[in-house]
């Protein structure tokens, strides 16, 4: 582990302390029963100021959904990097990131009229060329990500990969949900360590069950304003609801808490080695890329003055977003153990 991974760990470990100090004075009746609010009270003292708001709500006994309410919001199409840019509302991303080969499109929506408005559209807005798009990446089989996949299939020929595991999955779906597009046709699988190379620009994919079967996670190189760095995307952020593999979404089998974990752990490491500095999701609300418009990193983005550093770059920022993923896993692993005993919010 390198020294400022070791310095972060060490920090945090001497902070979740005191919080534990903090809440057994507070209420000196706590016993191992809830013990998970430990967990909990770490989550918030990392979350400080600037990472609050809907990842807090995994920690939520029950969790509750995370994802905002109502109509989406379009976002406006945003250059985010050099090479990369964002289509999408601030319920569901879309990533298309351009190298000197063509096109990689990271997700693709709900369904093929957002993929045909939003993301096709927003290729024209930006001056991107659809017809580039060689390949189109699925994060998982949830269908608000591969909802317009099959339309972008169709009209402008991309591979289509997803990992063995949710290719599978989705095989065994019949009729789409209403307001969802349908699966794409089966085209190439991902596999965990898999390499992807268009132009000067190589992904690796890591398999990262829990979300999902087969979720995929991945770090992106990329450069601002020529200086280059390494975004973490991990690929399914939602908590599952149960310690085994359960059913969390209509349709879609997810892998349980306790191998979400293993895969976080996992990834968080992928992260540190590589020297990751920043991070995105395929949830805006996840990584605060667009909310509302007003208070969103395109915004900041936006009135960045030159020498500003990137919105989404930060190094303590990504591993303070990672760490309060992993102790809202274990907060709801210790609940569930617990036998789910009912706690103030």
């Amino acid at each position: 582990m390198r020294k400022t991974s070791t310095m972060f760990v060490a920090a945090f470990a001497v902070a979740a302390l005191a919080v534990r100090v903090d809440a057994q004075q507070s209420a000196p009746a706590q016993n191992d029963s809830i013990a998970f609010l430990d967990h909990v009270n770490a989550a918030k003292l990392l979350a400080a100021d600037d990472l609050t708001g809907r990842n807090l709500l995994d920690c939520t006994m029950p969790p509750q959904s995370a994802a905002p309410t109502g109509k989406p919001v379009t976002a406006p199409p945003t250059i985010v990097f050099d090479q990369l840019y964002y289509l999408g509302t601030d319920i569901v991303a879309s990533w298309p990131l351009v190298t000197s080969g063509g096109i990689i499109q990271i997700d693709s929506l709900d369904n093929p009229e957002e993929a045909q408005r939003i993301i096709i559209g927003g290729y024209k807005e930006l001056g991107l060329d659809p017809a580039q798009m060689k390949y189109l990446v699925l994060t998982h089989g949830h269908d608000d990500h591969y909802g317009g996949a099959k339309y972008l299939q169709e009209t402008y020929h991309p591979h289509v990969l997803m990992s063995t595991p949710d290719w599978d999955m989705l095989a065994k779906l019949h009729e789409p949900r209403a307001g969802f597009g349908p699966p794409p046709t089966r085209d190439m699988d991902i596999t965990d360590g898999q390499k992807l190379t268009l132009g000067n620009t190589t992904l690796t994919f890591y398999v990262t069950p829990g979300h999902t079967p087969g979720t995929i996670s991945f770090l992106v190189p990329v450069t601002d304003k020529g200086t280059p760095h390494l975004l973490s995307f991990w690929g399914g952020s939602a908590l599952p609801r149960t310690l085994e593999p359960g059913a969390f979404e209509a349709r879609a089998t997810d892998m349980g808490l306790l191998i979400y974990k293993r895969s976080l752990e996992r990834f968080i490491k992928i992260g540190e080695d590589g020297g990751a500095d920043g991070f995105i999701a395929n949830h805006p609300y996840r990584d605060q890329t667009f909310l509302d418009g007003k208070n969103d990193k395109i915004t900041k983005n936006q009135m960045r003055k030159p020498g500003d550093p990137s919105p989404w770059i930060g190094r303590s920022t990504y591993i303070r977003y990672m760490m309060i993923a992993l102790e809202c896993n274990e907060a709801q692993i210790g609940w569930i153990q617990a036998g789910k005993p009912r706690v103030g919010q």
